[in-house]
């Protein structure tokens, strides 16, 4: 569920990415087309400067024929007529009566009429009326091509970025999918064996602690199965370690086909596996007699399934067939009492082992938690 939750959250984000990367770029597309169309497209891009000089030339020398007498009005009209020219624009500055400084374009900034290429002062009968002012639309060409390198530097810029940071995203994704794997192997490993893949004695004594404490307040009885492969030193030294090895692996993989889900399986020792059998679902019994004599049954049938699948199973040693058997005891708790340790259970189970072991192994013997005897299970 948690896993699902990271997943869920990691494509939100990534959504989330997406789509502002997506407005960006578009605006950055169109911040650059803007700037192409005002300064490259709309505007004609044949210019040269010799044809510029010209055409200011040309200019000064038609006002002189088009403007009879330097009025306002006629000035305008002038420059108005020559502002369409692709690659000049037209300006007339003159003092007023005042001696100030006007401008026949309105809301001229001061920066622009000092910045004009050609200037030609204008007089009339000797008189200085104002200056005539020619500018170059190459320095606009220049300031559009400023302006979309700029632009162009920012999508690189941007691009790097959001490049890194998906690069950071699926790096700093891949590190926590590799510390949450580690994570769970070295939980796994924290509580199962690695030779046979079963619980660990000591999570088996935790897991047996809690199962003993939740029976006596359910009041719902529990069996432990106590195993010893019979002989196993002497299997080893016959046939060697691996093969002992190998041995165990099919004990352990035997006794796990064999018992039900709810069951849990633990190597004990080394060849000593247990088997915790607890009572399932709503039993018909009612009383804790009648549930603690069925799940009894239920152990001592588990138990007799493990020791004949076992002892009718061969194992290949070096293209030669062996084989060995194994030794089992059977203890119960009913649940009702709240003194019961755990302890007592696996010393209870032990015993019926050892008991099985004295009276010539590849037996099963139950413990009796009434009468305290040992009952051989045929």
């Amino acid at each position: 569920m948690k896993l699902a939750v990271l997943g869920t959250r990691f494509i939100g984000y990534l959504l989330l990415l997406a789509i502002t990367s997506w407005f960006l770029f578009n605006f950055l597309l169109n911040s650059q087309s803007v700037i192409m169309y005002k300064y490259f497209i709309e505007k004609p891009t044949s210019y040269n400067l010799e044809r510029a000089e010209r055409l200011a030339s040309s200019i000064y020398q038609s006002f002189k024929q088009e403007v009879p007498s330097p009025s306002a009005d006629n000035i305008r009209v002038f420059i108005t007529k020559y502002n369409d020219i692709p690659f000049l624009s037209v300006n007339f500055i003159y003092q007023d009566q005042e001696g100030l400084m006007k401008s026949i374009i309105k809301d001229v900034r001061e920066i622009d009429i000092l910045n004009a290429e050609y200037v030609y002062p204008i007089k009339y009968g000797g008189r200085d009326v104002g200056t005539l002012l020619v500018y170059d639309i190459n320095r606009e060409y220049q300031k559009g091509l400023e302006e979309y390198n700029h632009t162009i530097n920012i999508t690189k810029i941007f691009f790097a970025i959001l490049l890194s940071l998906l690069l950071f995203i699926l790096l700093y994704r891949e590190y926590n999918a590799k510390i949450e794997q580690e994570k769970r192997v070295a939980e796994y490993q924290a509580v199962h064996d690695g030779l046979t893949g079963l619980y660990t004695q000591k999570y088996f004594k935790d897991f047996l602690a809690t199962e003993i404490s939740r029976a006596e307040r359910y009041k719902r009885p529990l069996s432990l199965i106590m195993c010893d492969v019979d002989h196993f030193k002497k299997f080893n030294d016959t046939y060697g370690h691996l093969a002992g090895d190998n041995a165990l692996q099919t004990v352990a993989r035997i006794i796990s086909e064999n018992v039900r889900a709810s069951d849990i399986v633990a190597r004990y020792g080394g060849e000593e596996f247990a088997i915790l059998l607890i009572e399932a679902g709503i039993d018909e019994a009612k009383s804790i007699a009648n549930r603690l004599k069925k799940l009894t049954e239920q152990a001592v049938e588990t138990a007799h399934r493990i020791k004949d699948k076992i002892e009718h199973t061969p194992f290949e040693v070096d293209r030669t067939a062996a084989g060995t058997t194994i030794s089992m005891g059977v203890s119960s708790y009913n649940g009702a009492d709240p003194d019961y340790k755990p302890e007592y259970l696996i010393s209870e189970a032990d015993l019926a082992l050892y008991e099985s072991k004295n009276n010539g192994r590849n037996l099963i013997t139950l413990f009796d938690p009434e009468t305290k005897k040992f009952i051989r299970s045929a």
